[in-house]
């Protein structure tokens, strides 16, 4: 992704503004079941193409885009060139960033934010993910801000960054921060990158397994995460943006957690959002609770039950067959020393 593309991005975004863009991006189910509802049916609608990744007709693209500004996305392969049957599709999809609301000016500009990830169905290896998590995440973020001293934090990293979401809300939050955005997925980076550019931040991002880019730091203020939580099947049919690998999902979530405590500065904070498995026979007992609560270098802050009962589609069968539900939380931690 070059200039052109980001250029063309910052376009589309400035559009989609001046008409009003809403979309809120909902879980892979509740849109496969929207678009197999529509099926057969062109998109009508910015939101039935760019968001709900509807194929489109000509003359309505450019009614709704302006033949300039649709010519730009063709040339940054940002939609495709009109098939055999007259229809295009866009190859990503913008959402808003945060859940719209009403509220105080800070809401006013954060309604206007949006981000680009991949258009649907998101099957490849190197798609990018963002959805309700992404939502959760960043509201959970808000809260732990209240744990942070009043000094800034001086380097902020958020691993397993995706497209930028953590990164770019810490971003924001602390504008005086240096942060870096780590990730396996270059594509996921080169994206993070144009959703800084769309969010006015400047972020750093770096590839990198977990922690190997700086492995050698021991400076970090505050560590986020979102990472893969979804149980690792055999045959290997979970995306790489989702998969958390053994342990029912815990193993990656739970190496975030012990290996970050060692790049940390004293008294820094972990701030990490991710799936727990309850089992149906031991409903009282929350596996990943008990590991934070026996870390001997970090003090468990808070720990929030966020939503008691996502992926429901995903319990009862494989690596989940003994599961009765998979809750999410959030939770923040301090290093004692």
């Amino acid at each position: 992704m070059g200039d052109a593309q980001q250029t063309a991005f910052l376009a589309l975004a400035a559009h989609l503004d001046q008409q009003g863009y809403t979309f809120v991006c909902p879980t892979p189910e509740s849109q496969a079941r929207v678009v197999q509802q529509r099926s057969g049916e062109h998109g009508t609608t910015l939101a039935d193409f760019f968001g709900w990744s509807l194929p489109t007709d000509e003359t309505t693209l450019i009614t709704l885009l302006s033949l300039a500004l649709l010519e730009q996305l063709r040339v940054a392969s940002i939609i495709t060139a009109a098939e055999r049957d007259g229809l295009s599709k866009a190859n990503f999809r913008l959402s808003n960033f945060y859940l719209p609301h009403v509220g105080n000016s800070e809401t006013v500009r954060r309604n206007r934010l949006y981000y680009i990830h991949s258009a649907f169905p998101t099957k490849d290896g190197d798609a990018v993910f963002f959805g309700p998590d992404t939502y959760f995440f960043l509201d959970f973020l808000d809260r732990a801000s209240g744990q942070l001293s009043r000094k800034t934090p001086t380097t902020v990293v958020d691993v397993c960054c995706g497209s930028g979401a953590g990164a770019i809300h810490v971003s924001h939050a602390y504008p005086g921060s240096t942060v870096l955005g780590l990730d396996l997925n270059p594509r996921a980076l080169e994206l993070g990158r144009i959703n800084a550019a769309l969010a006015d931040c400047r972020i750093d991002f770096v590839e990198s397994d977990l922690y190997s880019a700086i492995s050698s730091r021991r400076d970090i203020d505050l560590i986020t995460s979102n990472p893969p939580y979804i149980a690792s099947s055999a045959n290997g049919d979970i995306p790489v943006y989702a998969a958390g690998g053994a342990q029912q999902g815990l193993a990656l979530p739970l190496r975030i957690v012990e290996e970050g405590v060692k790049l940390l500065a004293k008294n820094g904070l972990l701030v990490i959002y991710t799936g727990v498995p309850i089992s149906c026979r031991r409903p009282d007992q929350d596996p990943f609770l008990e590991r934070l609560e026996a870390l001997q270098d970090m003090e468990l802050l808070e720990y929030r039950i966020i939503h008691p009962d996502m992926w429901a589609e995903e319990v009862g069968k494989g690596a989940y067959a003994e599961v009765g539900r998979i809750q999410v939380v959030g939770a923040t931690l301090r290093k004692r020393r």
